[in-house]
């Protein structure tokens, strides 16, 4: 009898255990990059399924405010797009420049209204962001695109124009797990 007892207890620890792995399974995956920690960490729900040491843009620190300043954005935008690259093997294109950076630009009067309304209108619909603002555009995720000690270089460094940059191959398995619409949250 109590060796039953013990049998029924133990499956449903077990059961319990599998309905819960399978629930944190099915929460949609996320992304969350630390630029401080150079760090780029897939979730799903608050369980951390896989974390990246990542590059960044020339001069990290801080928000992206204007094409070329060789930062990384912070704020919160999607994947709208995943394609492979010449350059950089894999590209997850996020829309940056968002809603968000574009109320903050057109506050600050560095972009006009329509300007403001072309990346409203993008973030609103899930369509591409606008590529020709005076904010930059072209963000996403990618590998290094090189072997070797170029490759080592480039993960030891921040050398992107404002993308996130993984080694070649992180992007592989980056790649194929993320779809597109996977929120990505950048941070300082």
């Amino acid at each position: 009898m109590r060796a039953t007892k013990m049998c029924w207890l133990a499956a449903a620890a077990i059961a319990t255990a599998l309905a819960a792995s399978r629930a944190v399974a099915a929460e949609p995956l996320r992304i969350l990059v630390w630029k401080a920690r150079h760090r780029l960490v897939v979730l799903s729900g608050s369980k951390v399924v896989r974390s990246y040491h990542v590059s960044l843009g020339m001069s990290p620190v801080g928000p992206k405010t204007v094409r070329g300043d060789g930062k990384t954005p912070v704020g919160v935008y999607a994947v709208y797009e995943k394609r492979p690259s010449e350059r950089f093997r894999w590209f997850l294109a996020l829309n940056y420049p968002a809603k968000e950076d574009a109320d903050r630009a057109f506050a600050a009067n560095r972009i006009s209204a329509d300007t403001w309304a072309d990346i409203w209108i993008a973030d609103k619909t899930g369509q591409a962001p606008p590529w020709d603002t005076p904010l930059g555009a072209f963000v996403g995720i990618h590998g290094t695109g090189a072997g070797g000690r170029t490759a080592k270089l480039r993960l030891a460094s921040d050398w992107t124009n404002g993308c996130i940059a993984l080694s070649d191959r992180d992007i592989d398995e980056l790649y194929e797990t993320i779809p597109v619409g996977t929120v990505v949250e950048i941070r300082e």
